[in-house]
């Protein structure tokens, strides 16, 4: 029972009132992908007919359903056990939502969490304007499943793609959810001046480890990240995620192009994790692999070599 795995984010209910950790029964199975950013995480379980009694959310989690069960009881505030058809794959919980659950089929299913620190960072905490409040059991809408999809899909392959990735649709999920749950659109800030400095800061730093939350609190944003995101497409045409790809991407070239570094000294240089993930990037940006790349230096001395003895 040690070493018995737990449920994010969830915990039990005992007699006394007391929250203590939900160990997962033992016929289950939980695969963790576990990225270097662990502000949005992701797992999956497999499990037999089973029977949850008095579990309580302590975080927002979105469920997938990837194999529903056939048929579901659920006990909801001390009611009595009520039948339950799953209508739609995806479901959304907040923080608080104590329930009690039964069913009879195997089942299968993803979840997507949030660290409270980064939701405060990011001004998507409990209270704020762009956290979901209310239990969404069936929630149908192509968007939103597609954004959980890709966070599971991009953690399992190891956060190729880095933090601000993961943040990014983090931040969208839970602001479509909001957006679904309210039915009109949560006030955007558009401030000029914290855009203009969001693009200095990156120029300066696209060397560094960048994460949303720390480019949003360094200008001095006021709005949450989802709204900070929006603000910097509006003023710029693009995301800050995809701005700061194509800031180290154009700084890597020139780099190479100056003979200054190879593929892989210029792709450590500025910014990217792996050489293989900056040339996947690279050839996708221009069509060509960075080794196909010429030194500048050595182009203008051919030419005035020929130029010379031409002579």
């Amino acid at each position: 029972m040690r070493n018995q795995p737990t449920m994010r984010d969830v915990c039990a209910i005992g007699r006394d009132g007391r929250r203590v950790a939900w160990p997962l029964p033992a016929q289950w199975k939980k695969q963790s992908a576990a990225p270097l950013f662990a502000g949005v995480a992701t797992d999956r379980y497999t499990a037999c007919a089973s029977e949850i009694i008095d579990v309580e959310t302590t975080g927002p989690i979105f469920g997938l359903h990837l194999r529903p069960p056939a048929a579901i009881e659920m006990r909801i505030d001390d009611s009595g056990w009520t039948p339950y058809t799953v209508r739609a794959p995806l479901a959304y919980v907040p923080p608080g939502f104590a329930f009690s659950s039964r069913w009879s089929s195997d089942i299968e299913w993803i979840t997507l969490h949030f660290d409270p620190s980064w939701l405060a960072r990011a001004g998507l905490h409990a209270g704020g304007q762009t956290m979901p409040t209310v239990p969404h059991l069936d929630v149908n809408d192509d968007l939103l499943m597609q954004i959980v999809r890709s966070i599971h899909e991009d953690a399992v392959a190891g956060a190729p793609l880095g933090p601000t990735y993961v943040e990014t649709l983090g931040a969208a999920a839970l602001r479509r959810m909001a957006y679904l749950e309210s039915t009109r659109q949560a006030r955007e800030y558009t401030h000029a001046r914290a855009m203009h400095a969001a693009v200095e800061y990156i120029r300066d730093n696209f060397r560094e480890p960048l994460t949303l939350v720390a480019l949003a609190e360094a200008v001095g944003y006021p709005g949450d990240l989802y709204a900070f995101i929006r603000s910097f497409k509006k003023a710029h045409g693009v995301t800050p995620h995809q701005y700061i790809i194509e800031t180290r991407l154009q700084a890597a070239r020139d780099l190479i192009e100056r003979g200054r570094s190879d593929v892989t000294e210029a792709a450590l240089a500025c910014g990217f994790s792996t050489a293989s993930h900056f040339s996947a990037t690279f050839r996708k940006r221009w069509g060509i692999s960075p080794s196909e790349l010429k030194p500048r230096s050595a182009s203008v001395r051919r030419a005035a070599g020929k130029e010379s003895t031409d002579r």
